[in-house]
């Protein structure tokens, strides 16, 4: 997803005992993240962030936002 640098976390809502869904600042509140998942993404943090930001960088997207004109 490009242009959602400063995207943060408002709050995280128990699903059952299970998982959480995560409302962020943009609004943003679909999926439910179960706990394995997000260990997941805890343990593998680095290749993960990397993959993204080449992602971004092959399609020519930033992580800053658009400016509008």
């Amino acid at each position: 997803v490009p242009g959602k640098r400063q995207v943060m976390i408002l709050e995280v809502l128990p699903v059952g005992n299970y998982a959480v869904r995560l409302v962020f600042d943009d609004l943003h509140s679909t999926g439910i993240f179960g706990w394995d998942y997000l260990l997941d993404l805890g343990q593998n943090y680095a290749k993960y962030w990397q993959d993204y930001l080449d992602e971004l960088a092959a399609k020519s997207f930033s992580r800053d936002p658009s400016v509008r004109r």
